[in-house]
């Protein structure tokens, strides 16, 4: 039989095991600090924390200020081998003010509740206790860990994708602590997305006096957001989805203006194209006369496709996954993170790599499985060493 390849995970189970209270406890603080994208001081207040614990680490932080979102953090520490390796979190949520009024911290059989728990804030604080786990097991054999935690990765990273766009050149592997639905899964690809925004012009007249004169702006945006919908049997695996209906609101005048807001995902920026061209097909006809359509495209972020490199990643990530018995499998995903930025600007990054639960973007339905905390802390720091220790370095792991 072959020799089976030396695991690292299962030397770290033990610390995690021990840093459990800790970690609930920290945990607890930063889910019961509301953190919406744009609400500064509670991501600010959560950025302080994180500066403090990162510091006592060992680490050089640096908070980096943003009018709109509050600070993104920037910690490195230097070891004594030459990979450069990047983690990154972000500490934002997708809910309003008073969310942990309406559901604070809770824990239910091993279950942990609240906003943010698993989106991502239980990947944040793992983060911290994989780079603890490190330092007291006396590994030091990477160049340097950059640990990244932003502030606005739910509404697309606007303000910290520069940021990571900087520290790409600085770094040769990405680490993603997204959270997984199932331990023995990781991330090796997710869609791109691209953003439009429709308006529709027509001719307002009386509803009621003289309805006939009039070309209604709805009228004609209902037909063209069925026609877009009817795109998704054209083009297998794109998602074409149409939100913020707006239009002229009085009762009693043909609405002129109506507008909507689309988001279009796909695996391969070639299919973008291809739904953009068709999209433009839609918008240049018309079905009410004199009425005139305008379509705005932004581009969003680039898919992150499963390069041979990523793979590499993969690899790594399942032979450490062998020190628990599993058998780690790869998957891509139409949501997009991080992870897509990291890989536009041309570093291998894998994604996934959090703790397990679900319910996301659902302020009663997301959970956290807190036993998951250890075994995938243990899995990520045995992958960190195994990096190091790798074909990046020119080294190989000893047997």
């Amino acid at each position: 039989m072959p020799e089976q390849p030396t695991t690292y995970a299962q030397q770290y189970l033990p610390l995690f095991q021990s840093y459990q209270e800790e970690y609930l406890h920290r945990l607890t603080t930063l889910v019961n600090i509301d953190s919406g994208s744009g609400q500064i001081d509670g991501i600010t207040q959560i950025m302080s924390y994180l500066e403090q614990w990162l510091t006592e680490l060992g680490c050089t932080v640096t908070l980096i200020a943003n009018d709109l979102f509050g600070p993104n953090l920037v910690a490195r520490r230097t070891g004594k081998g030459n990979t450069r390796i990047l983690l990154v979190g972000h500490v934002d949520t997708v809910y309003g003010p008073d969310a942990t009024r309406t559901r604070p911290f809770s824990v239910q059989n091993g279950i942990a509740y609240g906003p943010g728990v698993i989106d991502m804030k239980c990947g944040v604080v793992m983060c911290l206790y994989a780079l603890r786990a490190l330092i007291e097991s006396g590994f030091e054999d990477y160049g340097e860990l950059c640990i990244v935690f932003n502030n606005d990765e739910e509404v697309g990273s606007p303000g910290s994708a520069p940021l990571l766009r900087d520290l790409a050149p600085q770094v040769d592997v990405g680490l993603v602590l997204e959270s997984s639905r199932n331990p023995e899964i990781v991330t090796h690809a997710r869609k791109g997305a691209d953003k439009y925004v429709l308006e529709v012009r027509g001719v307002s007249a009386h509803s009621g006096a003289e309805p006939h004169k009039g070309r209604s702006a709805v009228v004609e945006l209902a037909h063209k957001i069925l026609a877009i919908q009817n795109l998704h049997t054209l083009f297998p695996g794109v998602t074409f989805n149409v939100t913020r209906l707006s239009s002229t609101e009085p009762l009693n005048i043909v609405p002129d203006i109506a507008r909507c807001h689309i988001s279009v995902r796909a695996h391969t920026d070639e299919s973008l194209n291809r739904a953009a061209a068709a999209m433009e097909q839609i918008v240049a006809g018309n079905t009410v006369p004199d009425t005139v359509s305008t379509l705005t495209r932004a581009r969003g972020r680039r898919p992150y496709r499963a390069t041979p490199e990523v793979m590499e990643l993969v690899h790594m990530a399942q032979i450490e996954g062998t020190a628990f018995g599993w058998q780690i499998v790869s998957e891509g995903k139409g949501g997009v993170s991080d992870a897509n930025i990291l890989m536009a600007a041309g570093v291998p990054a894998l994604d996934s790599l959090g703790p397990v639960g679900g319910g996301m973007h659902n302020l009663s339905l997301e959970y956290l499985k807190l036993a998951s905390v250890s075994l995938r802390g243990s899995l990520l720091t045995g992958l960190i060493r195994r990096i190091s220790l790798s074909k990046f370095t020119g080294r190989e792991p000893s047997s």
